[in-house]
C-alpha cells in the first residue's frame, strides 16, 4: 500500500500537463486510493469484529481510530484527484507531492501501529490456526467477488513486494 503512495509521490515529477500520461497516472493514483478505501471498509466490517470477538469488546477500536487519523489528508488527496482528472483544476505537480507526503506520514505511522495489533504471538493464544484458515477462505471469497481482476490484482503486482512481504497469489505461485 505504502509503495503505491510512494511511487504517487515520486512519479509525480516525471509528468507534463495535459497528456495522456498525467491522465494514466491520475487513473492510477485513483485506484490507489480506491484501494486503500476498500482495505480499511474490509478491516472494520469483516477481520476487525472477528478479532474482537475473539479478542474482547473495542480491542481494534485504536485500528479503527487510526483510521480517522489521516482521513482529513487522505479525503484532500482524493478531491484533488478528482478535480484534476475532471480537469477542473490546473497540474500541480508540487501541490500534488504535497498532498501526497501529507498523507504518508500519519499512514505509516498507522500502518506500523496497527501491525503491533495484529502479531501472531498476541493472537495465538484466543484464535487457532483452524479459526483463523476458515475465516481467511471465507474472506478470500468475498474479496474475489468484490475484486477487478483488470485493476486489483496488477496493482498488488507493480506494488508488492515478493521478497520481504509476499503475499498470497505470489506465495502460492511458487509452490
Amino acid at each position: 500500500m505504502l509503495r503505491g503512495f510512494n511511487s504517487m509521490a515520486y512519479y509525480c515529477g516525471e509528468l507534463d500537463p495535459q497528456t495522456p500520461k498525467l491522465n494514466s497516472f491520475l487513473a492510477y493514483c485513483n485506484e490507489i486510493i480506491q484501494f486503500l478505501h476498500s482495505h480499511h471498509s474490509m478491516e472494520e466490517d469483516i477481520y476487525f469484529p472477528l478479532l474482537e470477538s475473539k479478542l474482547g469488546a473495542g480491542t481494534m477500536s485504536g485500528n479503527i481510530e487510526g483510521h480517522h487519523s489521516f482521513q482529513v489528508p487522505l479525503d484532500h488527496l482524493e478531491d484533488l484527484v478528482v478535480k484534476l482528472r475532471a480537469h477542473q483544476i490546473p497540474w500541480d505537480m508540487v501541490a500534488f507531492r504535497k498532498a501526497v507526503c501529507d498523507l504518508l506520514s500519519p499512514l505509516r505511522k498507522h500502518l506500523a501501529e496497527e501491525i503491533d495489533t495484529l502479531r501472531a504471538w498476541k493472537l495465538k493464544d484466543h484464535i487457532t490456526v483452524a479459526e483463523l484458515e476458515a475465516f481467511e477462505s471465507g474472506l478470500e471469497a468475498q474479496i474475489k467477488a468484490k475484486s477487478s481482476l483488470t485493476k486489483d490484482l496488477q496493482l498488488l503486482y507493480i506494488n508488492g513486494d515478493a521478497v520481504h512481504a509476499a503475499w498470497l497469489v505470489m506465495h502460492r505461485s511458487r509452490q
